[in-house]
């Protein structure tokens, strides 16, 4: 039973193949400049080959060593091949051209082969970069395709006679003529591989560009960036020198190590963005001034008209650009557009908002949409998550939010897939969305710790209330009509005293008039304790007060199912029972309803309240009355939240929603005051 090697015995792996390609490309210059001090026919040096065996692969140890089983990585490794073929080749020229070397044929033979690695390469790497992974299962049929046409070219190359690759003079040693007829399967290979497989190959690249996002689409615009300056390598060397080429085949192992390694410093976008911009203007420059000198006589070139049509293409170019830019920005660089626009669209959004809290919630949601996440929330210093939109991955990435100097939480988003990150652009973006979100959190802070202490206000002034009622309605009320009780005791004696008949005197009198004013006090005092808080609450209790509200409505149908609501805040018992006999009258008075019906019950944490009718309901655009208004305000004060909406089957509810714990909404952290070491 064989075992799958360790990461470590891969990346091990790796390296040595590096190290043999380096030892033997240096080992074929040393060859080359040693037989071309003996002869003077030796055929120049394979610069692209040496170029390609010996950094390529160390593109392709970076990427091994970061993912030990990434394919695209292990063919990047593979190219180290060429070298010990260049060399090989070197050996066959030093046998040939200066002196017999033994195993002569054998580098004969791997002369005329060991060139394949190309076709592998070349195709498949703009398929399986970055992830070793090809864009999708449909792509699977080609790329075996490619594997087949350049195997089959392999396989070709050692039997067909001719020429050997690194010189036409050094023959096959495997010299069968019936064996020609390979080379049309040579030739066609060649093609398929270079032209099919190297354009499916870009086809792939570019359809994965177009839907990638994050660190995936930066690591391939970086490869674009290598493949853009290799092609343009190609092109200048086939009209110039080939060292432009040989220079240009550093790109593509440059762009690799960059996207794999440092890809979070560059912003890459504005370098590939500009280059293509720059290489299409160029093109349509070039292509509009050989089109004119073609209608044109040539040697219109040295004239004042030929300086005119320079300054015409110039002045084109210029127009020509900014169409070019707005239409490579839109096709292959929305992300720019979406990370520039985060900015607008939370301003937006936020606009809209009727709270802080709201509006960190409405930016934590536009986060996540312009950019796509799959996650972003909000915490606060305690680790408590204030807003939040998305599932919740395993990694995520925090950025701190500060505001007034400190640090009040910190924004949380996920990246798209899990150990990618964020592009420059998109890492300005959401540390800007962070200060905004630390402002909004500041603000929260400020609002909740100012309905806090409205709410205990509310609530001890009501708790003072029923106090001062009791007091009054069981102490100074009684006493004084005690008093008062005694005062007309007093006048009734003083009228006796005076005789049956005879006109009261003036004690009697003054008796009296203490008396009628000791009960005019009373009766203030009632009314007094009355004001303070509604009597009912303390005859029957809330729960049979709510009751009541709807009992003997005639010719209203009256409902009610109400739990029991004792212990609960002074507060609370007010606010209630003032919102349903507010909306119970409202019903009665303009709904026109034939039923009205009050829910009340005790849930978690908190008094749901819910007054309904089969009215007519409410008009689609209400106008805010003082018996609305003044409702939202008594549940505004215990911390409560006051709806109202469409009944099913018609008319109106009333829904009140209070905390059995003021305040309902808890603060933020840190506390306001930075000398605090407690949350108020």
């Amino acid at each position: 039973m064989t075992t799958a090697p360790t990461d470590e015995r891969l990346r091990c792996l790796a390296l040595a193949c590096v190290v043999v390609s380096l030892v033997t490309g240096v080992g074929a210059v040393a060859l080359h400049w040693a037989a071309e001090a003996r002869s003077d026919d030796v055929p120049p040096v394979a610069w692209a080959s040496l170029v390609f065996g010996s950094t390529w692969p160390l593109a392709g140890l970076l990427v091994v060593r970061a993912d030990p089983r990434n394919r695209c990585g292990w063919l990047l490794v593979g190219v180290s091949a060429i070298s010990p073929y260049q060399l090989l080749g070197e050996y066959s020229i030093w046998n040939h051209h200066v002196s017999d070397l033994p195993l002569s044929a054998f580098s004969d033979w791997t002369s005329m082969w060991g060139f394949a690695v190309y076709l592998f390469v070349l195709p498949l790497v703009p398929l399986l970069f970055p992830d070793g992974r090809l864009p999708s299962p449909r792509w699977r049929g080609f790329a075996i395709s490619v594997v087949v046409a350049a195997s089959a070219l392999t396989v070709s190359r050692m039997l067909v006679p001719g020429g050997t690759d690194v010189d036409l003079a050094i023959s096959n040693p495997i010299d069968v003529p019936a064996l020609e007829p390979l080379n049309y399967v040579v030739a066609a290979s060649a093609v398929y591989c270079n032209l099919v497989g190297i354009g499916g190959a870009i086809l792939g690249l570019v359809l994965r560009l177009r839907r990638s996002v994050g660190v995936e689409r930066t690591q391939l615009q970086w490869f674009v960036l290598g493949g853009v300056v290799l092609f343009v390598g190609l092109a200048v060397s086939a009209v110039s020198t080939d060292v432009l080429f040989d220079v240009a085949l550093l790109a593509p192992p440059a762009a690799i190590a960059v996207a794999v390694v440092r890809h979070r410093l560059f912003d890459v976008d504005v370098v590939l963005n500009r280059t293509l911009v720059f290489l299409v203007v160029l093109g349509a420059v070039v292509a509009g001034g050989t089109w004119l000198l073609l209608r044109l006589d040539p040697e219109v070139a040295g004239t004042r008209r030929g300086a005119l049509l320079v300054a015409g293409l110039a002045v084109a170019a210029v127009l020509v650009r900014a169409v070019v830019q707005h239409w490579i920005d839109r096709r292959w660089f929305p992300q720019r557009q979406d990370a520039a626009l985060l900015s607008h669209r939370i301003a937006e959004a936020v606009s809209e908002a009727a709270e802080p809290r709201e509006a960190l919630r409405e930016l934590v949601d536009a986060v996540r949409a312009t950019l796509r996440l799959p996650y972003a929330g909000f915490e606060g210093t305690g680790g408590a998550v204030v807003a939040e939109t998305g599932e919740r991955p395993a990694h995520v990435l925090p950025l701190d939010a500060a505001a007034m100097g400190r640090v009040v939480g910190a924004l949380v988003v996920a990246p798209r897939r899990e150990g990618d990150g964020f592009t420059a652009q998109e890492r300005r973006a959401l540390e800007e969305s962070a200060s905004r979100a630390g402002m909004l959190a500041y603000a929260a802070q400020l609002v909740a710790d100012v309905e806090q202490s409205r709410a205990s206000i509310v609530r001890a002034r009501e708790e003072e209330r029923r106090r001062l009622r009791n007091d009054l309605h069981d102490g100074v009320g009684p006493s004084l009509a005690a008093i008062a009780l005694q005062a007309d005791v007093l006048a009734a004696r003083l009228r006796r005293a005076g005789g049956e008949g005879a006109d009261e005197g003036p004690d009697a009198a003054q008796a009296a008039v203490i008396r009628d004013r000791l009960r005019e006090t009373v009766a203030e005092v009632r009314a007094v304790s009355h004001g303070l808080r509604p009597p009912i609450l303390d005859q029957i209790g809330l729960s049979a007060a709510l009751r009541q509200l709807v009992a003997g409505l005639e010719p209203i149908s009256g409902d009610a199912q109400v739990d029991e609501l004792a212990d609960l805040p002074a507060a609370s018992e007010v606010a209630t029972y003032a919102i349903a006999a507010e909306s119970v009258a409202n019903a009665v008075r303009h709904s026109s309803c034939s039923r009205v019906r009050v829910d009340a019950q005790r849930e978690a944490g908190h008094v749901r309240l819910a007054v309904s009718d089969n009215g007519r309901g409410m008009p689609h655009h209400p106008r805010a009355g003082v018996g609305l208004t003044s409702m939202r305000e008594r549940a505004a004060e215990v911390g409560g939240r006051l709806e109202h909406h469409p009944a099913p089957g018609g008319g109106t509810v009333v829904v009140l929603t209070l905390p059995l714990d003021l305040p309902l909404d808890p603060p933020l952290d840190p506390p306001l005051d930075p000398t605090s070491q407690e949350s108020p």
